[in-house]
């Protein structure tokens, strides 16, 4: 009955979860174009906005692993149902904020609110969907997090000169509220029992994956393009404003504009192919290469603005498409033996801490060849990694057509 629930609302229930996710990262985008009238209005020095920033990253980094586990405790439906309302929460206080040290913990509230949404999301797509709307949904999922940073930056550009940037995070919570009702419509997906469990054994349940060859494999493969994505757009608007003779706001607008659009083709065209069959590992290989080559041009000094941004729209559509072949492998993976918060939680952990490192590796310099050999490593590394049953787990798994 459950089943055929989920297939009938499945599509409703994506589009929720998805809008979530794009709420949960789209705070940290509203917040970084507004850093400098942010800290004036709040008398603190303009370093101190890094270190909040910062702080929306660190309660994944921790956790990622247990919230994980915690996830398969208590169902992904509940997981997010407590998410919402945290980061609408977290909104409040940013927008009631008059010293940084409020800030700060409004931004830590949304990191703890994130890190539901990081496995919860995943786990409720895993959990309650089959087949070829699995596939498509994972592969939309692994989207969320950079369209929803540039959703967040296009938020905020028209509260950089208005008199008051507070109505950027009292709209974002808004739209969060709106999240909250969007959650009834979530379907109901088991937690997995604990019942008769010692508390050691279920303990070393959060832990079970790091067990497994192919899981640790994966997660390096979903960590290392989306360290190097990071850190290409911390450094891109800069870069191209500086190297190209344009305006600060008009490179940010070109990166946002572009990360949408090519990321969400990048995942939309891949979640396509897979659930068509393309073998998944052949589909990686070919987007390593077009990656590579979307590098270089967009860092090398010598290509034309047009060329840069064509390398820009390049890389993001790579990434787009990466990412979506390691969150559908996520649920083959996994397989009866973990469960789907566990499988998130893993990759999640490995992938907020490459995040962590990233802007310390990426500021180190500001030579262009130190950003493609950065790419190029990770994408050789992320290639390697790919567990080889991925492939033949795709190819064996029995088709399910979309309702």
């Amino acid at each position: 009955m459950m089943a055929t629930a989920v297939k009938r609302g499945g599509w409703l229930a994506i589009l929720v979860v998805y809008g979530i996710g794009l709420g949960a990262m789209s705070l940290v985008g509203i917040l970084s174009p507004l850093t400098v009238r942010i800290t004036a209005d709040l008398q603190a020095p303009a370093a101190a906005i890094g270190l909040t920033i910062a702080l929306f990253s660190l309660p994944a980094a921790i956790m990622a692993m247990v919230g994980g586990g915690i996830v398969d405790r208590i169902g992904p439906r509940r997981t997010l149902v407590l998410a919402a309302p945290v980061l609408a929460l977290a909104d409040a206080v940013v927008f009631l904020a008059r010293d940084v040290w409020l800030l700060d913990v409004g931004v830590l509230l949304a990191g703890v609110g994130y890190v539901g949404v990081l496995n919860g999301g995943a786990a409720m797509l895993m959990g309650g969907l089959d087949g070829a709307t699995r596939t498509r949904a994972m592969a939309l999922w692994s989207t969320y997090a950079p369209v929803g940073f540039s959703l967040g930056l296009l938020v905020a550009a028209p509260f950089t000169t208005a008199a008051d940037w507070r109505l950027a995070p009292a709209l974002h919570g808004a739209f969060m509220l709106l999240c909250c009702v969007g959650t009834v419509f979530l379907p109901q997906v088991p937690p997995r029992k604990a019942d008769g469990v010692p508390v050691r054994q279920q303990v070393g349940r959060l832990f079970a994956a790091l067990r497994r060859r192919d899981v640790l494999q994966l997660a390096v493969s979903a960590a290392l393009p989306s360290m190097i994505s990071y850190g290409t757009s911390l450094v891109a608007a800069t870069y191209l404003a500086k190297v190209h003779g344009v305006s600060l706001a008009a490179s940010a607008s070109i990166v946002a504009v572009a990360k949408i659009a090519a990321v969400l083709l990048g995942g939309t065209v891949t979640g396509t192919l897979l659930a068509r069959d393309f073998p998944p590992r052949t589909l990686f290989t070919i987007m390593v290469g077009v990656g590579m080559v979307a590098q270089f041009l967009l860092f090398f000094p010598g290509s034309p603005l047009m060329l840069a941004v064509a390398g820009l729209m390049g890389w993001l559509f790579t990434f787009g498409a990466l990412s979506g072949v390691c969150m559908a492998a996520m649920p083959l993976v996994a397989g009866q033996a973990l469960g789907g918060g566990t499988m998130a939680g893993t990759v999640n952990q490995f992938v907020s801490l490459a995040s962590f490192l990233t802007p310390t590796l990426y500021f180190a310099s500001s030579a262009w060849g130190v950003y493609v050999a950065i790419a190029l490593a990770g994408l050789v590394v992320a290639l390697v990694a790919l567990p080889g049953v991925v492939g033949a787990q795709r190819r064996s798994a029995p088709a399910v057509s979309a309702p």
